[in-house]
């Protein structure tokens, strides 16, 4: 699954400002010492069409989020004591990698002073970028994974306007971002890492949603053809995400009578009220736990009838669903 969220490189430009203190001054067989050059990713905060999903896009597995959640919780000193084959596994399908004869061209690249500034075409600018960090830091793998990753991307984004980035990207941005601070350690860079895990962990977070809104999609079609078993295996799905809690048998023994029609005390609905607020906030449960939603509405509609025309209208269309037999999944909220 693809995640719309796009992210925009800035060009170097501060790296290279600050690489270019160790070659403006003299040959580049001097050794010098490069300081720590800003990180070169920008990153757009996402938003709620930016997180939809791509159905046209294969499925992320969960063999995938298990293999993320790995690489989400590697610190910067795990990273930095990665050994080449786990750099190679972070290598996608796709992914551009520099043959040998290319990284012994950007070793022995002649890289005339000013670069930086003299360079008017972009793409030499760029090669000696490449150069000066193959000539500073040797053939490392945090190096080719760098330079690997820009032209890598650039592939995938010839125009510049923003790539879709997977959960597989997201982990390669983080990479990207470990690398860099391997090589510039310094307080910029490890916020550059710590934003890209947090846009890691937020594709990680979206795509177990969409499992889970895929589990209880067909959690509602066994309530309307099985309520009993229905029960049985929500209890089952809740206690696995929360434990076995006081607060998930109340909202499994509410949840139950309610299908089955059975009559509710007004403290049993306080306490699933209760319980429900101290599990979930109203607008992370709807776009995933529609039964849930919908006795909220009941519960609040038995203590306090509900009178204002929008929740009014939310729960006849609720009621309407489940007299027709349709999945709450399948409503249509957009039709009067």
């Amino acid at each position: 699954m693809k995640n719309r969220l796009i992210f925009r490189r800035f060009f170097y430009l501060t790296s290279i400002l600050s690489l270019l203190i160790c070659f403006s001054c003299g040959d580049t067989e001097d050794e010098q010492e490069v300081t720590n050059p800003i990180y070169h990713t920008f990153l757009d905060e996402p938003d709620e069409q930016s997180l939809q999903s791509d159905d046209q896009s294969p499925r992320v597995t969960d063999k995938d989020l298990k293999d993320a959640e790995q690489w989400l919780h590697l610190t910067l000193k795990d990273w930095g004591n990665l050994k080449d084959e786990d750099w190679e596994k972070l290598k996608g399908e796709g992914w551009i990698r520099l043959t040998d004869v290319e990284v012994k061209e950007l070793v022995n690249l002649k890289i005339p002073p000013g670069w930086a500034f003299a360079d008017a075409d972009e793409a030499l600018r760029k090669k000696h970028w490449e150069a000066t960090l193959f000539q500073q830091f040797g053939d490392i793998p945090q190096v080719r994974y760098i330079v690997e990753f820009d032209r890598t991307r650039v592939a995938l984004d010839p125009l510049r306007d923003g790539i879709v980035v997977t959960l597989e990207i997201a982990i390669q941005m983080v990479a990207d971002s470990a690398a860099l601070y391997f090589l510039f350690p310094g307080p910029d860079n490890q916020q550059a890492f710590e934003t890209a895990r947090n846009l890691l962990r937020s594709i990680i977070e979206q795509e177990e949603r969409s499992f889970e809104k895929e589990e209880l999609r067909l959690l509602d079609q066994l309530r309307i053809e099985d309520t009993e078993a229905w029960v049985k295996s929500m209890r089952a799905f809740f206690i696995e995400k929360h434990g076995d809690i006081p607060e998930v048998n109340t909202i499994i023994e509410f949840l139950r009578k309610l299908e089955l029609d059975l009559p509710r005390a007004d403290e049993e609905c306080r306490s699933y009220l209760a319980a429900y607020n101290a599990l979930y906030t109203a607008f992370k449960v709807r776009p995933i736990y529609e039964y849930e939603y919908y006795a909220m509405f009941e519960a609040v509609d038995q203590l306090w009838p509900i009178v204002a025309e929008g929740p009014l209208r939310t729960l006849e269309k609720y009621r309407e669903a489940r007299a027709e037999g349709i999945s709450f999944y399948n409503i249509g909220w957009d039709d009067d």
